[in-house]
This record gives structure tokens, sequence and C-alpha cells, in this order.
């Protein structure tokens, strides 16, 4: 049996409703985005994180991001590739926009990679990999 073929459109549209929720604030939008258990890896390790835990980080992520100046984040390019019936490897690169107060505008590009179960109604992400820390990448632009 051969893996279907999925349409990067439909991924696409996945990780751009990523973005506006998260843009949003929208933690509730945001967590039905995520598997009840995923695996979150970054310059730090990795870790299992399950949705409560997830629910609560995402406002005090947020928070820090507003607290800098972000206004929006989006979605500046995807790559996918099917692993199997199931899974998507999704390679993403957000662009983060910045208006503080005391400074010019400016953006910030950043990339991480998902796996992405599509074996429900609805994808879900299964494994984050942050491949920069934000906050250190955020501290040395200042």
């Amino acid at each position: 049996m051969s893996a279907p073929e999925f349409a990067t459109g439909s991924l696409r549209s996945f990780f751009e409703g990523f973005a506006a929720s998260s843009t949003a604030g929208d933690v509730d939008a945001l967590a039905r985005l995520y598997a009840p258990t995923i695996m979150v890896a970054g310059p730090a390790g990795a870790r299992a994180v399950n949705t409560p835990d997830m629910m609560r980080a995402i406002p005090q992520r947020r928070q820090m991001l507003q607290a800098l100046g972000c206004r929006r984040t989006t979605l500046a390019s995807l790559e996918e590739t099917p692993l199997d019936g199931r899974y998507t490897l999704a390679r993403a690169e957000w662009r983060w926009d910045f208006e503080p107060p005391d400074a010019p505008p400016t953006h910030l590009t950043l990339p991480s990679t998902f796996i992405v179960d599509r074996s429900g109604e609805a994808p879900v992400i299964v494994v984050y990999v942050m491949h920069q820390d934000l906050t250190a990448v955020l501290q040395q632009k200042r």
C-alpha cells in the first residue's frame, strides 16, 4: 500500500491558521492543533508536553513576545515531505514582525520543523522542533 499524496495547500492552510491563532493569542484554537501529548525539541533538549502544560505556556510566550513589540507572526515558507500514509514532515519558516515603541520596526525569520499526524479529521502536530532558542535570538538582537 503506497502513501497518499498530500496537497501542500492543505498544510499551508493549517499553518496559516496556526500563525493567525498565535497572533490572536487564541489558546483554545492553538491547543486543538496539537496532539494530546507532543514532543518539543530545541537547543536545550527534548521533552514531552501535554495539552494542559501547552495551554499554560502559550499565554506566557505571547506575553513575552508582546512585551518585546511582536505584532504578528506569519508563515514565510513551508516545505512538506510525506513520511508515510499518516505522518508528514513540515519545514516552516516563520516571520515575526516587531514594532517596539522605542525602536524602528523590525522582523525576524526563524525556521522550525514539525511532524504532523494527518490520520484524523484534522491534522495535529505531534513533534515540534525549534532550531533556535527564540528568547536567546531576541536578546542578541537587542
